[in-house]
C-alpha cells in the first residue's frame, strides 16, 4: 500500500462548450468543442478520520450515504483510490463548482476530473491521461448512460478539439479570436431524454433524420475550415444553420430559439444551443468585443439567468472579469 500523501490534495477542471456537432456526435460524426474556463470545479482533499466525507453545495455527508443521482461520484472516488492502492477512508473532499448543473456545460465530467486529480495529488501519484479518461468515464456512464466521450475530452484538454467517437482527438488552431457570449436559460436540460428522442426519431423517420445528421456533419466540417481560415462571418452562418437543424431534430425549444433570434437581431453573426438542448444554455458568436458586449446586454435584458463573455484564442484566453478559474493542467 502506498503511504505517501500530502496534507492537502487539489484538483481542478474547467467546463466546456460544444461549438457544433452535438447529437450527431452520438452517431460517430464529428463535433467541435472548446474549453469554457469561466466556470469550473475544484477540489481540496484533507486528512480526516473515518468514512470519506463529501462537502459541497449540493451534498454534505458520507460517501456511503450519497443519493442515487450522485452515485457516479461515489464510484469515481472508489476507482481512483483503487488506482493508487489506497483504502477509501480517512479523508474529506471539499468540492466547489461554479458550473450550473444540467445546462450542457459538462458539469458531471468536470467534477469527476477534478476529484480524480485531487485524489491522485493527495496521495502524491502521477495521473496519466488514459487513467483520467477511465475515471471520468465512470461518472459519465452514470450520468448519461452511454456517453460519446466528448464531454470527457473537452474538460480535460485545454484547447479547441475535433472529436469523433472512438477516434483520436485532434487539436484545432484558431486563426482569429472567437468572441462568444454564453447565456443560461435557467432551465435544466435533459440530455438523456433528448438523445433518446433523436434515437426514436431515427427509427420512426430514418431517411429524414439521417439527412439532418449528415447535414450537421457537413456543417461541422465546414466550421473547422472556417476556424482555420479565420472567417468569423461564415462561421456564424454555419452555427446558426446548425441550430436550425437541431430544432428540426426536436432538441431545441421555444426558450432557446428566442435567445438565438434575439442574439441575431442584436448583431451576433451566429447563435445556437449548446449541449443536449431542451433547456440549458445557448451561445452567440460576435465579430468584435463591442458587438459581444451589446449582445450580452440584450440577453440579460431578455431574462437570461446568467451570461458569460469569453474571448478564445490559441492561448485559450478568457475574459478576466468573468473568469473564476486559474487552470493549471495541460493535457495533450
Amino acid at each position: 500500500m502506498v503511504t505517501n500523501k500530502k496534507r492537502l490534495g487539489v484538483g481542478l477542471a474547467h467546463s466546456k462548450l460544444i461549438l457544433i456537432g452535438e447529437h450527431s456526435v452520438v452517431y460517430e460524426k464529428p463535433a467541435i468543442a472548446i474549453p469554457f474556463e469561466s466556470v469550473c470545479s475544484d477540489v481540496q482533499i484533507e486528512q480526516s478520520s473515518g468514512p470519506v466525507t463529501l462537502v459541497s453545495h449540493f451534498y454534505n455527508g458520507t460517501l456511503e450515504e450519497l443519493p442515487e443521482k450522485l452515485l457516479g461520484l461515489k464510484h469515481v472516488i472508489k476507482a481512483a483510490c483503487a488506482n493508487v492502492n489506497q483504502p477509501v477512508k480517512d479523508f474529506t473532499i471539499q468540492l466547489r463548482s461554479t458550473i450550473p448543473i444540467g445546462r450542457g456545460l459538462g458539469s458531471s465530467a468536470s467534477i469527476a476530473a477534478s476529484i480524480a486529480r485531487g485524489i491522485f495529488d493527495y496521495f502524491e501519484e502521477e495521473l496519466s491521461l488514459p487513467v483520467l479518461r477511465e475515471l471520468v468515464d465512470v461518472s459519465e456512464t452514470y450520468a448519461h448512460g452511454t456517453p460519446s466521450g466528448i464531454d470527457r475530452e473537452a474538460v480535460i484538454i485545454d484547447e479547441p478539439i475535433w472529436f469523433v467517437k472512438n477516434q483520436q482527438v485532434e487539436p484545432i488552431e484558431l486563426k482569429e479570436p472567437l468572441n462568444i457570449i454564453v447565456a443560461d436559460t435557467g432551465r435544466i436540460g435533459d440530455t438523456h431524454a433528448a438523445v433518446s428522442s433523436v434515437k426514436k426519431r431515427l427509427i420512426d423517420k430514418p431517411q429524414e433524420t439521417k439527412k439532418i445528421l449528415n447535414q450537421l456533419e457537413t456543417l461541422t466540417r465546414d466550421a473547422r475550415d472556417r476556424l482555420k481560415q479565420g472567417d468569423i462571418a461564415a462561421l456564424g452562418e454555419i452555427l446558426t444553420s446548425a441550430h436550425r437543424h437541431l430544432t428540426s431534430l426536436g432538441v431545441s425549444d421555444d426558450g432557446l430559439n428566442r435567445y438565438v433570434e434575439i442574439s441575431l437581431n442584436s448583431g451576433a453573426v451566429g447563435a445556437k444551443l449548446t449541449g443536449g438542448g431542451r433547456g440549458g444554455c445557448m451561445f452567440a458568436l460576435a465579430d468584435s468585443v463591442e458587438s459581444a458586449q451589446k449582445v450580452e446586454q440584450v440577453l440579460i435584458e431578455a431574462g437570461a439567468k446568467e451570461t458569460w463573455y469569453i474571448q478564445l484564442t490559441n492561448g485559450v484566453k478568457t475574459d478576466e472579469k468573468n473568469s473564476t478559474c486559474t487552470h493549471e493542467y495541460r493535457s495533450y
